[in-house]
């Protein structure tokens, strides 16, 4: 069982949401959800979600083209960043912000260690994270369903500095990222 000390519950996911993706994603993610359900850890950074919310609300924005491997919402950050569980390839990150995409685990327990042991220092390595401490402390924590999104977005001119990054509704936010950038296809 992967242990997450610092995590914050927000609600179970309901038996249905995991029976209909017990058999898609990996056995740790599932324990996960039995356990902790949804909610948030890594100083409230990165968040545990229900795959079938964001799948309904995103799934349309994922870019996933080029093969027929899918792609399952897992995890969200407080930057609006989506991560996917893609069988064949482990945990991908979405990072709306800046157009681009990294892989961040092969495994569940590839992700969890690192992101364990090396605390703030690993999610400025993976996810660029330095203003989100910032923005918290100048905004306040976004809801459970917000991030800190740039506005105006980077891709249209916008700065990299914390007076930029302003709570939203994180699926309405992909999707609005999307919308002006396109998808990250991969």
């Amino acid at each position: 069982m992967i242990e997450i000390p610092d995590f914050v519950a927000h609600a179970p996911l309901a038996p249905e949401v995991i029976a209909r993706y017990r058999d898609r994603v990996p056995a740790e993610l599932v324990e996960i959800w039995e356990q902790y359900g949804t909610g948030t850890f890594a100083e409230g950074f990165i968040r545990i979600i229900d795959p079938q919310q964001y799948e309904d609300g995103v799934g349309d924005c994922i870019g996933r083209v080029v093969d027929s491997t899918e792609s399952i919402p897992v995890m969200v950050t407080g930057l609006g960043d989506l991560i996917t569980w893609e069988p064949g390839s482990g945990l991908i990150a979405l990072i709306y912000r800046e157009e681009r995409l990294r892989g961040v685990g092969s495994s569940m327990q590839a992700f969890f260690t690192p992101v364990r042991a090396g605390g703030a220092k690993h999610l400025a390595f993976l996810f660029d994270w330095g203003l989100f401490p910032e923005a918290v402390q100048a905004h306040g924590a976004p809801g459970f369903d917000e991030s800190f999104v740039f506005v105006p977005l980077l891709s249209l001119g916008g700065k990299k500095k914390v007076a930029n990054l302003k709570p939203r509704k994180t699926i309405e936010a992909i999707r609005m990222m999307v919308e002006f950038q396109g998808r990250i296809e991969h």
